[in-house]
């Protein structure tokens, strides 16, 4: 009997320490990333008493405001969908997301330096507050760029090249953050995915905008030159794969200059199939295709194929944009920054500070480099070409009188359906104040549908100036 005793005895004294583990476990080192996540509704209703700090934009527009009712405060996004979904929700029923996700320690006054503000102002009777986010973002250049889109499916990404502060980031369709409690069925159900932030989630064939990738590749490693000739008939067979040109145009004797400005197939199939699978490989994932983006609102990252798996077909299909490279909208900005920025890739961001009421400073984002893929004299070469192909190549629809525009279209073939339609682009091209990229899903010719778009994105930044 006295072992059987003990026995239990002992069974209890191991169910409690498994216990006091489970507790010690979920209430100290599990409670930080708890009280964080999106999805924990109690950690977001004590927030909600706390009047949450306001995200503004470079130009002060109020992007995220407050409205209380009783003891809670609720969000109010006074310009509808124009900023979502990348500046995201704040719901105590469906948790964060976005801007109001990854700042939401800012935003509700939880950081370190707040509390300490927050203990004084509960001593002295003042209410809690958060600190207010301001960001990178322009609302005019915003604005511009949903305009141009419209209500095609696609995305638009304007990044400042000097820097990498986003000037402006629109995907379409978009949702409407007021109403996201009442609309959350349908917008989970919608057929062009509201929710989906394609400027940074979406990866996409990139079509001729990838041969900027493949002429710097070329230039740098000295497999051409720019006035190297080339000789066209229409068509170009590389491990048995038939490279034709957009419109089954065949260009007879040219340079490779004029290959990026008409934006001539065959002769990058060509140049890509001298450069080789590996040094390809190389210097895609040197633009940054492939690599972990340093974005703090998360997406998705390009791919690159495995360039030890590749044959001479395959090989020449990604030279213009074809078989299985992806990108994103950003990534393709990313890569049109780094030529404006003379061979340099910034880090992207999209806020720029974070102030707390008092408009203390209590972060500020500083400039950092993320990518070096090529020599400036490679960049100036490949930006030269990228204003010719917009004066009389086939970018001519992002023309800006008076400014000199580097462009490069993208039409990128798919499984079904229309092409879709890219146009990335920077100006002025002797000193660059805006790289843009612009996707048009099944839009067509990047020329006809997604040029224009730039253009306006384009201008609207440089009024700002």
């Amino acid at each position: 009997m006295e072992r059987a005793m003990r026995r239990l005895f002992w069974f209890f004294a191991a169910l409690f320490v498994v216990l006091i583990g489970n507790l010690t476990y979920w209430q100290v080192f599990a409670a930080p990333r708890l009280n964080t996540d999106p999805s924990n509704t109690r950690a977001v209703e004590r927030q909600m008493r706390v009047e949450r700090g306001v995200i503004l934009t470079a130009d002060g527009v109020e992007a995220a405001t407050n409205t209380q009712e009783d003891v809670y405060f609720f969000r109010t996004y006074p310009d509808g969908s124009l900023f979502a979904p990348w500046l995201g929700y704040n719901s105590i029923r469906y948790g964060r997301a976005g801007v109001e996700r990854v700042y939401n320690p800012e935003l509700a006054g939880e950081l370190d330096i707040l509390q300490i503000t927050n203990i004084i102002d509960l001593v002295t009777g003042k209410p809690r507050r958060g600190a207010d986010v301001r960001l990178t973002v322009d609302a005019d250049v915003q604005r511009a760029a949903a305009e141009a889109l419209g209500d095609r499916a696609g995305a638009v990404v304007a990044l400042d090249p000097k820097t990498g502060a986003v000037l402006a980031m629109t995907s379409y369709p978009r949702y409407d953050p007021n109403t996201l409690e009442s609309d959350w069925d349908s917008l989970l159900s919608a057929e062009g995915r509201p929710l989906f932030d394609r400027a940074v989630q979406g990866t996409y064939a990139p079509g001729s905008v990838f041969k900027v990738i493949v002429a710097a590749a070329a230039l740098q490693e000295g497999v051409v030159v720019t006035d190297a000739p080339f000789d066209d008939t229409g068509s170009f067979t590389a491990g048995g794969y038939e490279v034709t040109n957009f419109g089954d145009e065949a260009y007879g004797q040219h340079t490779f200059s004029d290959a990026l400005v008409k934006s001539i197939n065959t002769t990058f199939a060509k140049v890509g199939v001298d450069l080789g699978a590996a040094t390809l490989g190389r210097y895609a994932g040197a633009f940054g295709v492939g690599s972990d983006l340093p974005w703090k609102l998360g997406g998705e990252t390009g791919s690159f194929p495995n360039a030890a798996g590749m044959d001479t077909a395959h090989v020449a299909q990604v030279s213009f944009g074809q078989g299985e490279v992806l990108v994103s909208p950003l990534e393709m900005a990313l890569v049109a920054a780094g030529i404006a920025n003379g061979g340099t890739i910034m880090e992207p961001f999209i806020v720029s500070e974070v102030r707390d009421y008092r408009q203390t400073l209590l972060q500020r984002t500083q400039p950092q480099v993320w990518k070096r893929p090529i020599t400036a004299a490679t960049a100036q070469t490949v930006s030269e070409l990228m204003v010719r192909a917009v004066e009389e190549g086939t970018g001519t629809n992002a023309a800006i009188e008076g400014v000199k525009v580097a462009g490069k279209t993208g039409t990128a073939e798919v499984d079904e359906g229309e092409s879709h339609a890219w146009f990335i682009a920077f100006a002025p091209a002797d000193d660059p104040q805006v790289a843009v990229a612009v996707i048009v899903e099944h839009g067509g010719t990047g020329g006809t549908a997604a040029a224009p778009i730039a253009r306006s994105v384009i201008q609207a930044a440089l009024a700002q100036e």
